[in-house]
């Protein structure tokens, strides 16, 4: 009886709603979702917007360990091929002039989502201008001539090093091993059996040890050479013993390492490109790798590793390095660039005022991207490289178009005219209809693939969902799609899970009754119990603007309602609430019944005007699902079912394509467009807002009235 009741109201509704109700419903699949233009381009067109993009590398596939460190460097430069112009130009920019500027104490964050390319991007930026930068200095710490049980920090020529370090280690051990074989030999080291059998004098045993180092090789250390030497002749001349054994003589090699299978280590020409994590790598030993050039880390280490901010900020500010207690310190000349999310940099820059200090270059990657045809370019070129990465079928433009499609979808909410820039997102969105395509034995991945994939997900983060609309159409959650009632109205919240594809919405019920008061009141049941988040209340201070605004000029509002969220299954709906409050208010006062078969979202004016929301896509979506089920199970409504959103919203529309068709081809479900509180009352009562504004008006004299006697 109660569902009969309601639909015949609603009936009785829907009669006086072509007179009254402005037609203002989208109708057609292209107001509801936007198709990407890749498949009505031609072959040339297509190439001549691919050629922007390098291909993806074929050294991508190779397995050997030695060879896949190029082979991550040749997929990071694609990739960053494909942000640099496209998806992050401006964050391109802002590290490009961070690498030209050669400010030792300025350093870089680059902020963002992962999934973005933000290491990528970096990593193949500072390769490029480190390529062409001088190859820093070897370091060695060695013997100091004058005092041989302390350490010499001796600076050779890139590439120079190791050899030095092999041969002044050979040297070392000849001399300490072979010092004391002969104590007062002073041989000429004239040949003769007996000669040739006696150990070498102390001085033959220098000059032999020495000639690994007297070499043109080594010119750059002739003069540190000839001073270890005269040390040694010295005491070999004074028949003395060695102040020091092998084990205290320091020999110990710093330098930027150009070992491929090292970690991090790119092998490149010029100065260092070091990508390291401190989970895995100690500090030190990347500051000293990547000395002389730049050293990529993510922020987040810095928190999750005890002492690591202290040391690197004491590091970056003194621009020395520490290598051993009583050794010199190493010159410290690495730049070095932090790659994390807002969190980390709020974290970093609340613990330590150092942080903005060396951190003075920021660059933070965009959300997304213009939906244009460059944009589409970078998506078939993104496409094209998952499938070659994963060895799946490449992508028709079918297949392009809607990837593209899904990539307005995630499109920071501003869906018609913006792409997301989440490549990790898109790539596996491309490898999962790759692998679609592959199972049907296809040579191409088309948009059907790519459709399958998209249905897949849904269904497998689906069960949540199910689970609440289950609990609503079965009546253990009472939220009616039919009928109409006073003081009552469908809000949207929103259940927003990861990853994104287990999102959905379902009608929030919102009632509200409203009684005599000394003063006006909005009381938010929500807000008593502080159960409300600050867009919540701010939205429902909006309402009580509006009231004051339209009715309280003339008099005072001698009003309290109450306003309560019945059936809100733990959905997140902030300010986008309040429009749909606003309505339930005027519906208390005014008497008239408001339809349950249509939902409302959007923010509220204090001027009356309807203002823009995000989830609209989610929204609708989720609404459409429920009243077609209930369609499903019987119930009929007269006038349809539908979602009013705000007019300027209409710009955001990317619905499912299943979604748009039926909207735009069966008629029972329609989206609204409303730009002010009239057009919405106007569609939610079927009666005119100027006799809902009387009525409300009369209501108010009348609460104001019997207020004023109370409180006299």
């Amino acid at each position: 009886m109660w569902g009969k009741r309601r639909t015949e109201a609603a009936s009785g509704l829907a009669q006086a709603a072509p007179s009254t109700v402005p037609s203002r419903a989208l109708t057609s699949a292209d107001d509801l979702r936007r198709r990407a233009g890749w498949e009505s381009l031609s072959d040339g067109e297509r190439d001549a917007l691919r050629s922007a993009f390098a291909p993806f590398p074929a050294s991508a596939s190779v397995t050997d360990l030695a060879a896949s460190v190029s082979a991550d460097a040749a997929v990071q430069d694609w990739v960053a091929g494909l942000v640099a112009p496209t998806f992050q130009a401006e964050s391109a920019q802002v590290i490009r002039a961070w690498l030209d500027d050669t400010t030792p104490h300025a350093h870089l964050f680059v902020g963002g989502a992962s999934g973005q390319g933000r290491t990528s991007l970096v990593a193949s930026l500072a390769r490029q201008a480190m390529a062409q930068r001088p190859a820093p200095h070897d370091y060695i710490y060695v013997p100091e001539p004058s005092a041989l049980d302390q350490a010499y920090l001796l600076a050779l020529p890139r590439g120079t090093g190791k050899d030095f370090a092999a041969a002044i280690d050979q040297t070392l051990r000849q001399i300490t091993s072979g010092w004391d074989g002969d104590d007062d030999d002073d041989s000429d080291g004239s040949s003769g059996s007996a000669a040739s059998a006696a150990p070498p004098s102390k001085a033959q045993l220098v000059a032999l040890a020495f000639s690994g180092l007297e070499t043109p090789a080594f010119t750059s250390a002739s003069a540190y050479v000839g001073k270890l030497r005269a040390a040694f002749d010295a005491l070999a001349a004074a028949q003395a013993d060695l102040p020091v054994g092998y084990d205290d003589l320091a020999t110990w090699l710093v330098r930027a390492s150009t070992d491929p299978t090292a970690a991090g280590a790119s092998g490149q020409q010029g100065a260092p490109v070091i990508i390291g994590t401190l989970i895995r790598d100690k500090l030190e030993d990347l500051l000293t790798r990547a000395n002389g050039g730049i050293l990529i880390l993510p922020a987040a280490d810095l928190l999750a590793v005890d002492g690591a901010w202290l040391n690197l900020s004491a590091a970056l500010s003194s621009r020395r390095l520490i290598v051993k207690n009583t050794w010199p310190a190493l010159p410290l000349t690495a730049r070095v660039a932090l790659v994390g999310g807002g969190g980390v940099y709020n974290a970093l820059a609340s613990a330590s005022s150092e942080f903005t200090r060396l951190f003075r270059y920021e660059a933070w990657l965009n959300s997304s991207i213009a939906w244009n045809p460059s944009g589409e370019a970078a998506y078939a070129a993104m496409a094209d490289g998952a499938a070659r990465y994963h060895g799946l079928p490449a992508f028709d433009p079918s297949g392009v178009a809607r990837l593209i499609e899904e990539g307005a979808r995630r499109g920071d909410g501003l869906n018609r005219g913006y792409l997301t820039s989440d490549l990790l997102l898109l790539r596996d969105l491309a490898a999962e209809a790759g692998s679609v395509a592959r199972a049907r034995g296809a040579s191409a991945t088309s948009g059907a693939d790519m459709a399958t994939a998209l249905q897949r997900r849904r269904a497998s983060q689906g069960a949540n969902a199910r689970r609440v609309r289950e609990a609503i159409l079965s009546g253990q959650a009472n939220t009616p799609t039919a009928g109409a009632a006073v003081g009552q109205i469908n809000g949207l919240g929103v259940y927003e899970f990861h990853p994104s594809e287990g999102n959905f919405a379902v009608p929030t019920r919102i009632s509200a009754t409203v009684s005599p008061g000394r003063d006006e009141r909005l009381l938010d049941i929500e807000r008593e119990a502080e159960q409300a988040d600050a867009d919540h209340v701010r939205g429902a201070l909006t309402i009580e603007g509006y009231l004051a605004y339209r009715y309280g000029q003339t008099r005072p509002l001698n009003l309290t309602a109450r306003i309560r969220f019945e059936q809100e299954h733990g959905t997140t709906g902030g300010d986008s609430a309040s429009g749909a409050i606003l309505f339930a208010v005027l519906s208390a006062l005014a008497q008239v019944p408001i339809r349950y078969s249509y939902a409302v979202t959007g923010a509220v004016g204090q001027y009356g005007e309807m203002q823009p929301i995000g989830s609209v896509n989610t929204k609708i979506e989720g609404f459409w699902e429920l009243c077609r089920q209930r369609r499903a199970q019987g119930e009929q409504v007269d006038g349809g079912y539908g979602v009013l959103i705000p007019a300027v919203n209409a710009r955001d529309l990317m619905l499912r394509d299943e979604v748009a068709e039926a909207i735009a081809s069966e008629g029972w479900f329609r989206v609204w467009l409303i730009n002010t509180v009239d057009d919405a009352l106007a569609i939610l009562t079927g009666v005119p807002a100027a006799d809902i504004h009387t009525r409300v008006e009369q209501r108010l004299q009348r609460l104001h009235e019997l207020g004023t006697q109370r409180g006299g």
